[in-house]
């Protein structure tokens, strides 16, 4: 009946028995919400479009002030749509030697639980060598989870013979419906001209939900590296934009019970990127992402669609997801560090 989508839960296709179907989904969704609220953390397919989200060390990363958008839908037929947005700001400052910036995200699973968060981010950037580069980034987050009690109906308040429903039920909610708790991730970074890699951990406190006792957020790791090469050899008179590159990446996540490799590689032919990348647990694939972005100097712009290797793309149209690059200040900001050529998208 039902099968887990990461964090979120899938309904088949409904035929006869829309009601019971129906009911028997916000059934198991709450369940899934008792149960595995110490689940994942909001998905994004666009990983370096919203590089603060994916790695602390990130932030600053350009010598522009970027300010970044991501949205994210995945609709369900007759029951609503699992979509998450966030909004980031960040820059470099020579006289923190490093780059400051902000995050506010928000992620409403089906209309019964959301989870909000607002972060501000901070990353050293620093030289090993002369070629080789590395920076330290941490962030301070607050973070609300909501349980959308009224939401939610039981199977004591639905009559499987006649189909009609009834408005009270013998279910108790729990003492608190919202927990609000202030919680730390830390990364690193290390890159030269054509890679770069990296790893970060969120959840540092491991915070509570609050909703039942003894259930934890646990903390999420991740593992992200990738490399730029030129087919045709990279010309001197020619400039790093009019040239042809592609760039192949992985990316390792882990929290709790739930694992995830991400495969990928972006074609680079200014001012369009596409790139495809492949999904999966540590046993079975889950679903393709295709992406087509453009980018300029002063703004980038990205779609990008995930389709689902287990049957299920179908039934809840895959997932949509739109990413908004805007560069301000570009031309009067100079570094004494190398800017990180890691993909926009």
């Amino acid at each position: 009946m039902v099968k887990p989508r990461n964090n979120k839960y899938v309904k088949v296709r409904k035929h006869n028995h829309t009601k019971l179907f129906s009911l028997l989904f916000v059934l198991i969704v709450f369940s899934g919400i008792i149960n595995r609220v110490n689940g994942q953390d909001p998905l994004f397919s666009q990983f370096y479009a919203n590089p603060l989200y994916l790695n602390p060390a990130l932030t600053g990363a350009e010598r522009c002030t970027r300010l970044i958008m991501n949205y994210r839908n995945q609709p369900y037929p007759t029951f609503g749509s699992f979509s998450s947005y966030s909004f980031s700001a960040d820059t470099y400052t020579d006289r923190l030697n490093g780059g400051i910036g902000v995050q506010f995200l928000h992620d409403s699973q089906g209309g019964l639980l959301d989870y909000t968060q607002a972060g501000i981010f901070y990353a050293y950037h620093g030289r090993i060598s002369r070629d080789w580069f590395v920076n330290f980034g941490v962030q301070t987050t607050y973070i609300n989870h909501r349980l959308n009690w009224d939401n939610l109906v039981f199977p004591d308040q639905f009559n499987p013979a006649t189909g009609s429903m009834i408005s009270t039920t013998a279910e108790t909610a729990p003492g608190s419906l919202s927990s609000h708790n202030i919680d730390f991730a830390s990364g690193i970074l290390f890159f030269n001209d054509n890679f770069y890699g990296g790893v970060s951990v969120h959840h540092l406190t491991q915070p509570g939900i609050e909703f039942f006792e003894g259930e934890r957020l646990p903390m999420k790791y991740t593992l992200h590296m990738g490399y730029e090469f030129f087919p045709g050899g990279r010309s001197r008179r020619r400039t790093r934009t009019d040239q042809v590159s592609f760039s192949p990446n992985v990316i390792v996540q882990s929290q709790g019970d739930f694992h995830r490799i991400n495969y990928g590689i972006y074609a680079n032919l200014q001012p369009v990127t596409a790139g495809i990348w492949l999904r999966q647990s540590f046993t079975h694939p889950s679903s393709l992402i295709f992406l087509l972005g453009l980018k300029q100097v002063n703004y980038a712009i990205a779609y990008s669609y995930d389709h689902s290797l287990s049957g299920y793309s179908g039934i809840g149209g895959g997932a949509h997801e739109l990413g908004v690059l805007l560069n301000l200040n570009c031309g009067s900001q100079i570094t004494k560090y190398r800017i990180i050529n890691c993909p926009t998208f």
